[in-house]
């Protein structure tokens, strides 16, 4: 596993129906990626990855049974490993009984961290609490390298600092930032390995209708599009991100961007939710994703429903934008050759 050297709301754009009516698309999607000049690749087997974002055990009352359901299911499977997408559970004594399931899962197993994790201790404390042995890292898994973000800095008096103790409660141009020495690392990272990349983080590096995108996703966009432009294959072919609670796909230079709905709830504001502010979902909300060498992503998705009152009966505004769910999904791509 590569690491660094330093220490260690929302939902649905539509339904990816409406960005893919922009493209002129349906619910399988076909891209092709510039494909990798040189001798013949020998493939290995699809990559499968259990993946679960934001319980927020802690804030969500049965966000433990959320996590249960999902390590029970993914328990059941044949998996490369496991990752959570951050917003999973405080570093305080409460949160133990969170890790200790997480732990309970027999196979690999990876963290993110989100915003949520750092609102009752520091970043080093959410970091030794789960078990990190850093903030950002990249690993590889068969043919994929895997890149985990940090967008969790805030600016302060022209520097950039870690969240903390709910420090973060800003104005957004301030916070879910990446600091630049992880931009420079990841610049680094990408040049070093000749694998198709899949990077995870936990805020979006695309856009986001509710107009809480991080101000960083430009300069990390930036990182990749040179990353591709330089090498004769599509080196960075998805990013997976979480901290939204939406359901959500898009396609910016040739890179798939998914955005993993919440296992939990969508968070609506006082008045308007299930359960005061929030939106539950029936179920808990996970996916299954498959990374086949010769050249599709699957995501294995889940249907549900919110709880009722549910947000379009409650008049929420954004309620057309809502989802309880995670779109299964096909995207293709030419493989490194």
């Amino acid at each position: 596993m590569e690491r660094n050297d330093k220490k260690g709301r929302r939902n649905f754009m539509t339904k990816f129906g409406l960005g893919a009516a922009a493209m002129g698309l349906g619910n399988i999607n076909s891209f092709a990626f510039a494909p990798r000049v040189g001798a013949e690749v020998t493939k290995s087997k699809p990559v499968r990855i259990g993946f679960i974002t934001d319980v927020h055990h802690g804030f969500c009352k049965d966000g433990l049974e959320r996590l249960e359901k999902f390590i029970d299911d993914a328990s059941q499977r044949e998996l490369d490993f496991i990752i959570q997408g951050g917003d999973f559970c405080h570093p305080t004594p409460e949160g133990k009984e969170c890790i200790d399931l997480w732990n309970s899962y027999p196979g690999e197993k990876y963290h993110v961290l989100g915003n949520h994790d750092m609102d009752k201790g520091t970043k080093q404390q959410a970091i030794d609490f789960f078990g990190m042995q850093s903030n950002y890292y990249s690993f590889d898994k068969g043919d994929f390298h895997f890149v985990v973000m940090d967008g969790n800095y805030i600016m302060e008096d022209g520097e950039y600092k870690d969240y903390g103790n709910a420090n973060f409660y800003i104005e957004q141009q301030r916070r879910s930032l990446v600091n630049p020495e992880q931009i420079e690392w990841l610049k680094e990272d990408l040049a070093k390995t000749d694998k198709q990349c899949i990077i995870i983080s936990h805020q979006a590096f695309d856009e986001i209708w509710d107009g809480w995108s991080s101000p960083s996703r430009f300069a990390v966009r930036k990182v990749i599009d040179d990353a591709n432009n330089r090498t004769d294959f599509q080196k960075v072919i998805a990013c997976f991100c979480g901290h939204h609670h939406v359901d959500d796909h898009s396609f910016i230079n040739n890179v798939h961007y998914f955005q993993m709905n919440s296992a939990s709830y969508f968070y609506v504001g006082s008045g308007y939710g299930s359960d005061d502010s929030r939106a539950m979902y029936e179920d808990s909300l996970f996916a299954y994703l498959t990374l086949d060498p010769t050249g599709s992503i699957h995501i294995e998705g889940k249907e549900s429903k919110f709880v009722r009152p549910t947000p379009l009966e409650k008049n929420h505004p954004d309620a057309p934008r809502l989802s309880a769910s995670i779109s299964s999904r096909i995207a293709q791509f030419s493989p490194l050759k």
